[in-house]
């Protein structure tokens, strides 16, 4: 194997891996975004619901069976 052969593979590994970790990172950190934001939309909703179920508007039955409608 020549030595320039084996210097660019360096190279290119030297571009690649750090670039491989980067896109890793951005999707654990974009994950963990949309885990959070789906967490906080689910504690919201529940809480609406709760309202609803609270103020009589929807039978308890309703929201069980996944009926969300006002009466």
């Amino acid at each position: 194997m020549r030595s320039s052969s084996r210097g660019s593979a360096e190279v290119e590994a030297a571009l690649i891996i750090p670039l491989a970790v980067l896109i890793i990172v951005g999707m654990v950190r974009l994950g963990t975004e949309l885990f959070d934001r789906t967490a906080a939309d689910s504690l919201k909703n529940s809480e609406a619901a709760e309202e609803l179920v609270g103020g009589g508007r929807i039978p308890t039955e309703s929201i069980l069976r996944g009926r969300w409608y006002i009466k």
